[in-house]
């Protein structure tokens, strides 16, 4: 299959270069070259593309460190509820059961919902409210362009399914092997509260969930070690499905699925490589990769060793996000 590709020319030179090799079963494998960031990347529209994707690798398909084979150290993980379960033999096991109802996941975002809550309350979003109005193509806003103080327009289907007409908040699932797996959900339970809320509010919300890591595989394939995962976890135009978000971004699907996405690219070693704190520009790239114009890339994560400090963290994050998009200003540092 001939490469699709992508590039963005500034004065002769390209800023960024981005190549989906293949495309199967609604996943992205590929890589993107920038000055900001190089990475190997496999990326899935959907949770259940996600989950057919990873059904479909074998053991042929891991040229060094596969970890869908491994045994499984369930509360490293952070599905401590599956021991005694004799089904479950290997981190594969687990990461099909992706959509299912994980209770210790659903507290924490009735937690979160409760403190992003107050914090939209404490925000004026009139301004944005009032500018966002729903186009007669599938109920979609075209919030750039409003921002911008132009008129809607009809959708424009790009790589992500919503990337010009909604915002998208973007929550890094990935840590380091010290972090608790509570403390790596907490993220991605607040952008789902923060999501759920703005929905209701009117607000065409999308969520995406990945994972970053450097120097994961050691022959640097497309010329770069470093990997990206990623999978949307709510569309746009949908509600939130609590069971199918809460496990795409959750801790076991990252220890489990999205390490199967990062290794199946190259000679993996048997570390994963290590989790870092995107800079702005990083964060932009993802972006960039994943298709979306409109998105705030959350990038801090990989410091925080408690929840509390997680969920402050995710909940000031998200802020600058919503400052953002309300001053329409999305050259601002976060």
């Amino acid at each position: 299959m001939r490469p699709l590709r992508g590039s963005r020319p500034f004065g002769g030179f390209h800023m960024s270069d981005t190549q989906v090799i293949r495309y199967e079963h609604g996943t992205r494998v590929g890589f993107h070259k920038s000055k900001d960031l190089s990475c190997n990347f496999t990326i899935s529209d959907t949770p259940a593309d996600a989950g057919h994707f990873l059904d479909s690798l074998t053991d042929s398909d891991f040229k060094g460190y596969d970890p869908l084979s491994r045994k499984p150290d369930l509360s490293w993980i952070g599905r401590e509820d599956l021991k005694g379960d004799k089904s479950i033999r290997t981190r594969r096991d687990i990461a099909s059961k992706l959509g299912e109802y994980v209770d210790n996941d659903h507290k924490q975002i009735a937690s979160c919902r409760n403190k992003m809550s107050d914090l939209v309350d404490s925000i004026d979003l009139s301004q944005l409210k009032r500018m966002l109005k729903w186009s007669d193509s599938r109920g979609k806003v075209n919030a750039t362009r409003l921002l911008n103080g132009d008129s809607m327009f009809r959708r424009t289907i790009r790589r992500g399914s919503a990337p010009v007409e909604a915002v998208a908040l973007v929550v890094p699932t990935g840590a380091n092997c010290n972090i608790n797996a509570d403390v790596i959900f907490a993220r991605t339970a607040v952008a789902l509260a923060a999501a759920d809320l703005l929905s209701q509010a009117g607000f065409a919300v999308e969520v995406w969930a990945y994972a970053y890591t450097k120097n994961c595989l050691d022959d640097s394939p497309n010329g770069t070690s470093n990997a990206l995962a990623g999978v949307k976890i709510k569309d746009a135009d949908e509600g939130l499905n609590e069971a199918i978000a809460a496990s795409a971004g959750s801790a076991w699907f990252f220890r489990t699925g999205m390490f199967g996405m990062w290794s199946h690219m190259g000679d993996a070693n048997s570390w994963l490589g290590n989790s870092i704190d995107l800079t702005v520009s990083q964060g932009k790239q993802v972006a960039n990769i994943i298709g979306l114009e409109k998105a705030h890339v959350m990038r801090t994560g990989t410091g925080q060793h408690s929840v509390e400090d997680a969920i402050k963290a995710g909940i000031e994050d998200v802020k600058q996000a919503l400052i953002k998009w309300v001053s329409g200003d999305e050259e601002m540092e976060e």
